[in-house]
């Protein structure tokens, strides 16, 4: 499973993550991305394969629904939110590892097929 951590993240997860054998960019990464909108994005993103994370549900929620309706297929979308997950230079070794945790889960597949996963803590 491959992924794109949204522009809301720090690109040093994408960085540690890689450091362990995932294919995962930044969208900090990329300039291709820095002035796409998040239509351009998903569809982007379903043709290279790859499952979006991002903190931005009320933008890519409709956006995979909308997919859903026409019975198109997309890689996958995770959600993390603010109040279980703050986006802190602090929770970078949180969602590396939670993140770590999901490739392994789907390593021998290319995504979520048609679905929506929300990222939280352990507890």
């Amino acid at each position: 499973m491959k992924l794109l951590l949204d522009e809301m993240y720090s690109p040093e997860i994408a960085e540690n993550l890689r450091d362990l054998g995932h294919d995962v960019i930044s969208a900090h990464e990329r300039d291709d991305l820095a002035v796409t909108g998040d239509e351009e994005i998903f569809r982007l993103m379903q043709h290279e394969e790859r499952v979006i994370v991002t903190n931005n549900h009320r933008d890519f929620a409709p956006l995979a629904d909308a997919a859903l309706q026409a019975r198109e297929s997309f890689s996958g979308l995770v959600f993390t939110s603010d109040r279980s997950l703050p986006r802190t230079k602090q929770t970078i070794p949180v969602m590396v590892e939670l993140l770590d945790e999901l490739l392994k889960q789907h390593r021998d597949t290319e995504g979520l097929p048609t679905a929506i996963a929300w990222l939280t803590p352990r507890r």
